[in-house]
């Protein structure tokens, strides 16, 4: 991960000294049982960029922590309709990740944050964790980047055709979406 141009990019981004963090998130509604109940979890997970890729995918180097389980809870739809209950399912869900990645937001600014950190070589250094990727299914980066299911989450394409993103979408789209709903 630290090849690429993003690396680079936010590197110049923070005070002279300080280590890019970057942060990969993961999460994935997982059903635990079908015969008594439809349970259900929805876990969060966490781990880091600056672990080499063959290390973060290797389940007995423990180096991805579980963060969070988000509410699997599904509002109350006596008197509201299916259209609001689906809202306010999403609303659930983008204020829980609100919450849990707070602490980010902070501590990631180059201006106010950054976190004191021993290293490995015992060094203390000022280090700025940055969400960088957030790992998830289909219906899943349609519920993070507030797109309708069947189309692209990356581009303005419906999902039905196949052919590269072109059109892509950005932050103000997003967000214009998320506040027409």
């Amino acid at each position: 991960m630290w090849t690429t141009g993003f690396w680079n990019a936010v590197q110049h981004a923070i005070p002279e000294g300080g280590t890019v963090c970057p942060v990969i998130i993961a999460s994935d509604k997982t059903n635990l049982t079908r015969f008594s109940g439809n349970k259900s979890a929805y876990p969060v997970y966490l781990t880091i960029g600056n672990l080499p890729k063959a290390l973060r995918q290797k389940p007995s180097a423990w180096a991805c922590a579980l963060i969070a389980y988000l509410s699997v809870d599904k509002p109350d739809k006596k008197c509201i309709t299916k259209k609001d209950s689906k809202l306010r399912a999403y609303e659930i869900f983008h204020r829980s990740m609100a919450h849990v990645l707070a602490p980010l937001k902070s501590a990631g600014n180059p201006q106010t944050g950054g976190i004191e950190m021993v290293g490995g070589d015992g060094d203390v250094r000022m280090v700025y964790p940055l969400l960088s990727i957030y790992v998830a299914d289909y219906p899943e980066q349609c519920l993070v980047t507030c797109t309708k299911y069947g189309t692209c989450p990356k581009c303005k394409k419906k999902s039905t055709r196949a052919v590269p993103c072109s059109n892509w979408r950005s932050t103000d789209t997003v967000m214009d979406s998320k506040n027409n709903q």
